[in-house]
């Protein structure tokens, strides 16, 4: 028997999603550092809910990746291994000139300009520059009008989180990603796939060797 306001369940998978999203953004933000151990009293008591709502939590970032068995006991924020990176900038560079494409296509001139936008923000003052890059590849995603292609980039920028904060704020890289937009940007406008898939695959070829030189800083971190 069931009455206005009784059924519980649909709030308690809306709470469940919600701890999911805050332990993620903390990690993805690097509240929550790669290597971190966790443990479920303590997320229990930064979070205020139950246990249980940790657990599941939990669960479900390890499916996503971002958390891993720790060697010696329970779980901790994923430290990502230079093959694994490696393997991820193999598939990101046949998938991103993909989504360029499609953007060329699809997006409307608005998206183009937010794109351009958001671009303007990325500054060597704003320290990595993380939210800025995060706008732009949420505009780029939606606007390549591919659900799939998008929720598959969106994974694997997941997965090395950690690799692109710190490469991002590498001295000199923000100057080079802001030309490698503003190149991808003139391409998209005028929309030319084929030069802003070239530009794509440059700027990713770019930030694996960017990626690798930050992997030494975040394996060091992690010891």
């Amino acid at each position: 028997m069931t009455g206005p306001g009784l059924d519980l369940r649909v709030k308690q998978e809306l709470l469940r999603d919600k701890v999911v999203d805050a332990l993620r953004q903390a990690i993805l933000a690097g509240a929550l550092a790669p290597g971190q151990r966790l443990t479920e009293r303590e997320l229990t008591e930064l979070t205020g809910v139950s246990r249980t709502s940790v657990r599941e939590a939990l669960r479900r970032l390890q499916a996503e990746g971002l958390v891993e068995e720790s060697p010696s006991r329970g779980l901790r924020v994923t430290i990502p291994t230079a093959d694994e990176v490696e393997q991820v900038f193999e598939v990101r560079a046949e998938l991103e000139p993909m989504a360029v494409r499609l953007f060329v296509a699809r997006a409307s001139d608005e998206e183009v300009e937010a794109l351009a936008s958001v671009t303007a923000e990325l500054s060597p003052g704003r320290g990595s520059n993380k939210d800025v890059l995060d706008r732009f590849d949420q505009i780029l995603l939606t606007g390549c009008g591919n659900p799939v292609l998008a929720e598959l980039l969106g994974g694997l920028y997941s997965r090395i989180h950690a690799v692109r904060r710190i490469s991002a704020a590498t001295p000199g890289r923000v100057a080079v990603l802001r030309q490698e937009f503003t190149d991808l940007i003139e391409a998209i406008r005028r929309r030319s796939a084929d030069d802003a898939a070239a530009v794509a695959r440059r700027h990713v070829a770019a930030a694996r060797a960017s990626a690798r030189v930050a992997m030494s800083s975040l394996l060091n971190d992690g010891e």
